[in-house]
This record gives structure tokens, C-alpha cells and sequence, in this order.
């Protein structure tokens, strides 16, 4: 092997200059606050409390009372489902100015929880 000399021997030897005790407090601290907040928010943001089952039979309701209130045959008003996990409620409009289209808007929210699922479709009218 060859042996390390001038230059390159210099470089290695060389040390970086340390910081100040106040830098690497500070320092520390804005890490462990960025620390802090991410283990904060991930909880929030990943997991609920939802109860699962209750969430998959409002999901399947909502299907059933979309499919019963988007036929066109219903008059435009507000309509309400009540169940045992929570509500339905119905919303029939007019689209814009025509007469022969409608906007059923189905909203559910279950009781308890923060989950509330939404679907909205433009219908034609059965006159």
C-alpha cells in the first residue's frame, strides 16, 4: 500500500471547528419542538375512533337511499332517514333553471363520530 502524504494527510487530519453550546441547545430545541409537532399531528390525522361496522352500514344505507330517492320520481323538498347508527338526510333540487332535471344530494352522518359521507348526482325528472 501506499503511504498518505502532504496534502491529503493534511485533509484528513483536519478538524471541523466546534460549535457554541448555545448553538446546539438551540438547535436541539427547534428539533425536538418539529419532533413534538409531526408526533402531534399523525394521530390526527391517521387514526379515529370510528367504529367500522357502524361506518360500512351507513355506507351501504346511503346506497340504498340514493338508489330509492334518485329515480326522478320524488318531488323536490328535504327528506330525512332515521336510524340506529345515525341520519340520513335527503336533499331533492332543481338543477339551475331546468325543469326536467334535479340534484339529489344524500348525506349521512353517523352519530358519535366525525365520518359524514356525502353523494351528490344530477337525475332527470319523471314528469
Amino acid at each position: 500500500m501506499r503511504r498518505v502524504t502532504g496534502r491529503l494527510a493534511h485533509g484528513l487530519c483536519r478538524r471541523l471547528r466546534a460549535a457554541s453550546l448555545l448553538e446546539a441547545v438551540v438547535a436541539a430545541v427547534l428539533f425536538l419542538t418539529a419532533f413534538a409537532a409531526a408526533m402531534e399531528l399523525v394521530p390526527r390525522l391517521t387514526v379515529r375512533d370510528d367504529d367500522a361496522l357502524l361506518v360500512a352500514e351507513a355506507e351501504y344505507r346511503v346506497g340504498q337511499v340514493f338508489g330509492k330517492y334518485a329515480t326522478g320520481l320524488w318531488p323536490c323538498g328535504e327528506y330525512a332517514e332515521q336510524y340506529g347508527w345515525g341520519s340520513v338526510e335527503i336533499r331533492i333540487a332543481f338543477y339551475r333553471d331546468f325543469a326536467d332535471m334535479q340534484v339529489v344530494t344524500v348525506m349521512a352522518q353517523v352519530g358519535g363520530s366525525r365520518k359524514k359521507i356525502v353523494h351528490k348526482q344530477l337525475v332527470s325528472c319523471v314528469q
